[in-house]
């Protein structure tokens, strides 16, 4: 099997240095070119000479220490991976939730936030934003959603300013967080501003 792997790699040479950029030279044997590619993943091997029927035969064996270290990675790494997946499901109910209380009380189709992928990037429909969007978008919303409580006490005029430097997603997040966080507030708000809900497109 070693004797295929070196034969296959000296064939495909130029594939091998484009790819992994790992040169295979031509009278190098099978167990260094073995070598060259265990160490591509962090692995190494041992080896050991004893004498059998009067020879010298040498036996390897993966470096143990290595392969229990490349599996703390793989574990660790899949741990993230779970990690991932979970925030993903947690910012859709989140999202759903969201939506479907600006969409009942008010009336408002609230515009999602784009989600996290599975493996760390943004890539799913809907505009591209930086990988931490979910987490920083919320800590905007709520700091913004303090600041219009305060802005309150300064009139309607006050408040409508403020929201108006933000886009309309965090608008409605914004005007959401604001009444969960001071509902009597929000309720005066909202008596001196029916038209509120003009604000958010």
């Amino acid at each position: 099997m070693i004797q295929a792997l070196a034969d296959f790699s000296k064939r495909n040479a130029s594939h091998v240095k484009g790819i992994l950029n790992l040169t295979i030279p031509l009278s190098e044997s099978p167990i260094w070119i073995l070598g060259q590619f265990l160490w591509q993943l962090g692995l190494s091997t041992e080896s050991r000479r004893p004498l059998l029927d009067g020879q010298r035969v040498r036996y390897y064996r993966l470096n143990t220490s290595d392969v229990e270290f490349i599996q703390q990675v793989l574990d660790y790494r899949q741990r993230q991976r779970e990690d991932r997946e979970r925030k993903r499901h947690q910012e859709q109910e989140r999202n759903a939730a969201y939506a479907a209380r600006m969409q009942s009380q008010y009336g408002i189709n609230a515009p999602s936030t784009p989600l996290i992928n599975e493996d760390g990037s943004n890539n799913w429909e809907g505009m591209a934003t930086d990988p931490e969007l979910s987490d920083s978008w919320w800590d905007k919303v709520k700091y913004y959603a303090r600041l219009a409580i305060e802005r309150a006490e300064d009139g309607v005029d006050a408040v409508k300013e403020l929201l108006s430097t933000l886009t309309s997603d965090e608008r409605c997040g914004v005007m959401l967080e604001f009444e969960d966080l001071d509902s009597d507030k929000f309720a005066q708000l909202v008596t001196h501003a029916p038209q509120w809900t003009e604000w958010m497109a």
